[in-house]
């Protein structure tokens, strides 16, 4: 018993020196191991398709794409359209001239002739000069001269008119040069004297025959709205008359041949004759001179025995780009008056070198 009161003495000691002494606090332990990884996490359901960067219906909202480039999901990648196919190489359509001259590479299409009021039954067609002559207030016992050439479209269409194209819009006419050769002539007032074009067009205009052809007819069966090669309605750039004219440089005194004359058409005029041939109808050629007693000219015909000095027409076309539409006339061609003799006779020059003359 007393062993025990010894014990329970010693242990309540103890206590009370441990009540009244504080220690310090202890330090933090060492981070615990990693813990095992977790399980991975199920997929989650598929994201509804992304929508397309067009309206392929129609209906003002975007549908749903495709994944184009084939990365699992619809992105900005995807808004590009695959290349398309190589489209076909485009024909090559160069800047071309025509030449019409009776008995080159086959063309026979060449009219003329003249009429004369001092013998109004008088055929002329046969002969190898053409000619106009002019006697001041007395038109009745004048000349004039009658010029067509006929089917000059089948080239330029066979050439230069794309399937799906037009006449208009196949080619643009850059020039229209008629030359023509004279082979005499007569005046006694070189400042005064002008070739005057009038031009055939007028639906009721009939259509002349040079072996036919007279003062009072153009045919065998069609008289001339007038006589003398009068049109109902001249056409051309000064419409219902036939003022188209070109002034003559003729000597008095000069002897021999005067040589090639070029004359310029008007491009709207030859345009029309291409894509409406049978607006086609020619012209009459006159002298006219308001000092001038009298005048003449001879020209040779398309029946002259040296091919090379027959009338010649000219037509220089270039080629029309149709996404880029007509092309613009050149500067030589709206400025005839101040290009120089050469330039007017270069198309005349690459014809003769084109027959190796």
């Amino acid at each position: 018993m007393k062993s025990i009161k010894v014990l329970g003495m010693a242990l309540l000691g103890m206590s009370i020196i441990m009540a009244s002494c504080s220690g310090e606090d202890g330090k933090d332990g060492l981070d615990g191991n990693n813990g095992t990884n977790g399980t991975n996490g199920t997929n989650g359901d598929p994201g509804a398709d992304g929508l397309a960067c067009w309206d392929t219906d129609k209906d003002g909202e975007q549908d749903p794409g495709e994944d184009i480039n084939q990365d699992g999901s619809f992105d900005a990648l995807d808004c590009a359209g695959n290349d398309g196919a190589d489209g076909q190489d485009g024909s090559d359509k160069p800047n071309m001239d025509f030449y019409f001259q009776d008995g080159f590479k086959g063309y026979s299409g060449t009219q003329d002739t003249y009429i004369n009021g001092a013998a109004i039954d008088t055929k002329y067609g046969a002969e190898d000069t053409f000619r106009a002559s002019f006697v001041l207030n007395a038109p009745t016992v004048s000349n004039y001269g009658l010029l067509r050439f006929d089917n000059i479209h089948i080239d330029i269409w066979e050439s230069l008119i794309a399937d799906g194209e037009t006449c208009q819009n196949g080619f643009f006419l850059n020039q229209a040069t008629l030359y023509l050769y004279m082979d005499s002539y007569s005046t006694n007032n070189p400042d005064k004297v002008s070739l005057h074009l009038g031009f055939f067009g007028d639906t009721n205009d009939p259509l002349f025959v040079e072996d036919q052809a007279d003062w009072e007819s153009a045919n065998d069966i069609e008289d001339w709205f007038v006589d003398g090669g009068v049109s109902q309605n001249w056409t051309g750039p000064f419409s219902g008359t036939d003022g188209y004219n070109i002034e003559m440089e003729l000597d008095p005194n000069a002897f021999g041949r005067i040589g090639w004359i070029a004359i310029p058409l008007p491009r709207s005029l030859v345009s029309q004759w291409i894509c409406v041939p049978e607006s086609n109808k020619g012209m009459r050629l006159r002298l006219d001179g308001a000092d001038t007693n009298t005048a003449s000219v001879n020209f040779f015909s398309k029946d002259y025995n040296v091919a090379d000095l027959r009338p010649l027409l000219v037509i220089e076309t270039e080629d029309i780009d149709p996404a880029a539409g007509k092309m613009a006339p050149s500067s030589k061609a709206q400025d005839w008056d101040n290009m120089s003799y050469e330039e007017k006779m270069a198309p005349l020059h690459r014809y003769f070198a084109a027959k190796g003359l």
